[in-house]
């Protein structure tokens, strides 16, 4: 199990790597607002429909990803906080293979039982918004525009680094600033993680 483990990171990490390079454009603004998809309780949703929220996140995420992983905790708090400042807060899993039980055991061991999760299963959330790694935060307005998109945090500078001291909080200052009405001063971060493949 644990030469499995360490296998799934090093396929991940290397292809994170690949995943940086020569990229296809990453859109400004979400195409279709009125997406309709399932979450893992089989409820219908429409993750950018805004009503009453002054914007979406959506936490691109998947189960085997280390670095995805050693998020938990900051999602937790980051839901604790901002779930009741008209923040609407997603987790998207995006591996097509994993199942609604994994993902719902999944939220139990790493505390995020409090989120509504999707799973992405044929990319339409991956495809609308840009992501390309896990993790990678996407903040999306009522008016579609895709305020912010990448790393949570400076936890990880690069792969294989993690600061004992975070120094940046690019996806909090970001929802600040939407919930202060000004202006999202960095809109784009590089997320380190695994790169979530085309299917």
């Amino acid at each position: 199990i644990i030469l499995r483990i360490v296998g799934i990171a090093i396929f991940a990490f290397g292809f994170s790597l690949l995943g940086q390079e020569g990229s296809a454009p990453r859109p400004e603004k979400v195409a279709n607002t009125k997406i309709s998809i399932a979450d893992i309780t089989e409820n219908s949703l429409q993750p950018f429909h805004l009503e009453s929220s002054r914007a979406t996140v959506l936490f691109f995420v998947t189960h085997d990803c280390p670095i995805s992983n050693a998020y938990s905790p900051e999602l937790a708090r980051i839901h604790g906080e901002f779930s009741k400042k008209e923040i609407k807060l997603l987790l998207v899993y995006v591996d097509p293979d994993v199942t609604p039980k994994q993902i719902k055991e999944h939220m139990r061991d790493y505390g995020l039982q409090n989120y509504t999760a999707i799973q992405d299963s044929q990319h339409t959330l991956v495809s609308h918004t840009g992501a390309d790694v896990t993790p990678e935060a996407v903040v999306v307005l009522p008016d579609a525009t895709i305020a912010y998109r990448g790393r949570i945090d400076n936890m990880y500078p690069a792969l294989g680094k993690r600061r004992r001291t975070i120094t940046k909080h690019e996806l909090r200052d970001a929802l600040n600033a939407i919930l202060e009405n000004r202006p999202v001063t960095t809109a784009r971060t590089k997320a380190i993680g695994c790169f979530i493949p085309n299917l």
